[in-house]
């Protein structure tokens, strides 16, 4: 019934596409589950089989989609087989009825009129929601809405139905309402169905498969039985090791025997150590390990003397250097010091810098700087010099990543940080994981590292002595950032 092929979507001005290479089959008469983080790339991926993009929300589009075993070019023609109800259902009605909300599909596709009334009739019932045929949209509960956003669909006989979190915004008893209907839906009109939701074990009786999304990519694609309950996150996960997914990110930043030294002493000792798509990676150890002059290497600040750099198709190698304004288009970095990287006298032009220089859009930098201004309270054309210690910080973070870089390296970021700010500086950070770019702190912060990173590099003495997951790492090495720590 659906085929996908190789497909990619990447929103404009977004350095990283938000669906990365996804193939997937769904057989006729299967209910299949979709399932991720927010911002993984469901509803995307959806919105792309069903034609709202490219033709109505605007992105870049390549790879294959195939239903029923033809391809489209028309999202109208599209809205015959393959319908999607959106999340929110009020933002799809058209009409003020009922009985004229669910005919409007039906009418639009020029149904004869007795074939209207049949199709109206089948899909209220289809739902459990015949009673509500004379009723006003605005007098309905949300569970209501719902079940007749999906009957206005049903109603076209799609060959494939996309429901995208149809309980989300439902309290328990409207969701178990809707849950039902979507239940009585699978067994009345053995429709092929894609269920896009968070909350998986309202449906996870009704599935014949199971995907799990992360990060734009398929990491999973299991069978109901093969996914368990994982109560650390409070949802069901697929039965797979974290190494397992992680592998399905592709890697962009690659360290490969990175040494360096300054007057004989040995600053770097062969390190290699790699970060992938969406990943927080955590860079510790005692001071004068060597953290920061990692992290300038990577960003082209210092030339490696032995090994090889890899980032967004540049290689750094002894005498082949990227110059940092080449790699900064891809690559931003927050230094420690906030007062090192303010160049303008005025916030909107601090955060527009980058567009600039880069001659990217200035759509993006200038929804930061409304952003900044409505989070901070400040105006744009107030000096960056004028605000906080931790408002320079937060300024530094929206100004390296504005222009739409896929990897953040962050020097230090909580330094001086109340705990307010640091939460506004995990925020930011939380929100560019989800946007599928990656992020390199180097800090001290064990509690960060354990909670908030997929992944942690240990140095001591210029060396990697640990490399992983924080709770592997943390089994053995963080005695090391301790008072007196050494290798």
């Amino acid at each position: 019934m659906l085929e996908v092929t190789d497909l990619e979507v990447r929103y404009q001005n977004r350095s990283k596409p938000a669906v990365s290479k996804v193939s997937l089959k769904i057989d006729k008469g299967e209910f299949v589950l979709l399932t991720g983080p927010s911002a993984c790339g469901k509803s995307t991926l959806m919105q792309a089989v069903c034609g709202f993009i490219p033709w109505i929300v605007p992105a870049e589009v390549s790879g294959g989609i195939k239903i029923d075993g033809a391809s489209y070019t028309d999202p109208a023609e599209i809205a015959g087989v393959a319908c999607m109800v959106q999340q929110d259902p009020e933002t799809q009605f058209c009409t003020e009825s009922v009985e004229d909300e669910v005919a409007f599909g039906p009418e639009n596709f020029r149904f004869p009129p007795a074939r209207i009334r049949e199709s109206v009739d089948k899909a209220l019932y289809s739902v459990g929601a015949s009673d509500l045929i004379d009723r006003k949209l605005s007098t309905l509960s949300g569970g209501e809405k719902q079940k007749v956003a999906i009957a206005s669909v049903l109603a076209l006989e799609p060959k494939l139905l996309i429901l995208d979190e149809p309980t989300s915004n439902l309290d328990p008893r409207s969701a178990a309402t809707v849950s039902a209907a979507i239940d009585r839906l699978r067994h009345v009109k053995q429709t092929t169905a894609v269920l896009i939701d968070h909350r998986l074990k309202d449906f996870l009786h009704m599935a014949t498969r199971v995907l799990f999304m992360d990060s734009g990519f398929i990491t999973a694609d299991c069978a109901p039985g093969d996914c368990r309950f994982d109560r650390t996150v409070g949802t069901v996960v697929a039965s797979r090791s974290r190494r397992e997914i992680e592998e399905a990110r592709g890697v962009v930043l690659s360290v490969q025997g990175l040494s360096y030294q300054i007057d004989g002493k040995r600053i770097l000792n062969n390190i290699n150590f790699s970060a992938r798509e969406s990943e927080v990676v955590a860079l510790m150890g005692p001071n004068g390990s060597g953290k920061t002059t990692l992290l300038r290497h990577m960003i082209g600040l210092i030339e490696p003397q032995a090994g090889r750099i890899e980032a967004f198709g540049h290689s750094m190698t002894p005498g082949r250097p990227v110059d940092p304004w080449v790699l900064g288009r891809e690559i931003g970095i927050v230094f420690q010091n906030p007062d090192h990287q303010i160049f303008e006298d005025t916030i909107e032009k601090e955060v527009r810098f980058a567009s600039s220089n880069f001659q990217t859009p200035f759509e993006s930098a200038d929804r930061a700087v409304a952003a900044f201004e409505r989070a901070e309270g400040v105006f744009k054309h107030v000096h960056p010099h004028c605000l906080s210690f931790g408002q320079k910080r937060r300024l530094n973070m929206v100004s390296s990543t504005s222009h739409g870089p896929g990897l953040l390296l962050m020097d230090e970021p909580f330094t001086g940080q109340d705990p307010e700010n640091t939460r506004k500086l995990l925020d930011m950070i939380s929100a560019m994981q989800a946007d599928g770019r990656t992020v390199v702190v180097v800090t001290h912060d064990i509690d960060f590292a354990r909670v908030f990173c997929t992944s942690v590099v240990m140095l001591s003495e210029g060396r990697v002595v640990a490399s992983g997951p924080p709770e592997r790492v943390a089994a053995e090495h963080w005695a090391l950032l301790a008072p007196g720590g050494s290798a």
